[in-house]
């Protein structure tokens, strides 16, 4: 092993206005030769329910190791006034390592919360993914290869289960292989920067190994968790037949998938649409947990 768990949790502090709770910084796993492993865990207010409160995984899609974006401050309030708890994790990016060490860190995030659940008045169980584009693709990921031992890794506690219950996907990509050059004014356009090297620290376009490895399909059985998929139709970053692949594979495999098509709506997503996708979202957990 090459990590150090830290068992200290810093005290939650409370949230301005959101009457909520946060446990900023706790510490996943101390990789050697790494930055920390983090995430902020979000609880609401009062009294959980007996199990616990209900947990979401928030997979974050921001170039650096930065707090959340306005994407997840947006969410977290929503899923807090739900009575949801939310976890943002951070992952080391292609930069710091190569693949699959993103995979073994959102799933070393899952293990931690588990592991920390009776303390944290967390359910172990109601324990769901959620995630916008790269973020999207990892929440994806952690739906498909739960039970995979081989997928795990070595970083953080081990024992809990890394599986979620089930994940909601903004606007994922699927196959690397498959991805439009960036569009003009992104930010990858402007600075040329690969986004296949962001996020994997090398592109699997020559690569037919990496190109099977990254690719949700290579992993995807029946026994996937519910998914729940939306896209829009103008996206250019991202193209809607990454999802329309994905979600038809998730069919032929037997596995439970709902499928959102959004009209005329881009790779972000801005108001009504980003509200009324939450709102689905939340439902889709609420089914699905029970």
């Amino acid at each position: 092993m090459t990590h150090v768990l830290l068992p200290r949790i810093a005290p939650p502090e409370p949230e301005p206005g959101a009457g909520c709770l946060r446990y900023r910084d706790a510490v996943v796993a101390q990789l050697t030769g790494y930055r920390p492993l983090l995430l902020d865990l979000t609880v609401p207010d009062g009294s959980p329910p007996e199990t616990g409160w209900p947990v979401v995984v928030f997979v974050h899609s921001e170039t650096s190791a930065a707090r959340q974006g306005p994407l997840g401050r947006y969410l977290g309030a929503r899923l807090l006034e739900a009575g949801f708890a939310m976890a943002t994790v951070h992952f080391r990016h292609g930069r710091e390592a190569g693949y699959p060490a993103q995979l073994h860190d959102v799933k070393a995030a899952v293990r931690w919360l588990r592991h920390h659940s009776r303390t944290l008045a967390l359910d172990p169980v109601r324990l769901a993914a959620w995630g916008h584009g790269a973020g999207g693709y990892l929440a994806v990921l952690l739906a498909v290869t739960g039970g995979h031992p081989e997928l795990e890794g070595e970083v953080g506690v081990s024992g809990p289960d890394s599986s979620v219950q089930a994940a909601v996907a903004w606007s994922p990509p699927s196959d690397f292989t498959r991805l439009p050059a960036p569009p003009p004014g992104s930010l990858h356009a402007v600075t040329g920067a690969d986004p296949h090297t962001w996020l994997f620290g090398t592109s699997p376009t020559n690569d037919p190994a990496l190109a099977a490895a990254t690719n949700p399909l290579t992993h995807l059985t029946e026994t996937a968790a519910p998914l729940l998929v939306t896209h829009g139709t103008a996206d250019a970053t991202v193209p809607l037949a990454h999802s329309e692949s994905l979600v038809a594979a998730y069919w032929r495999a037997g596995a439970d998938a709902d499928f959102r098509w959004l009209p005329d709506t881009g790779h972000a997503y801005g108001h009504p649409v980003r509200s009324e996708m939450t709102t689905t979202g939340i439902s889709f957990l609420r089914k699905h947990f029970g």
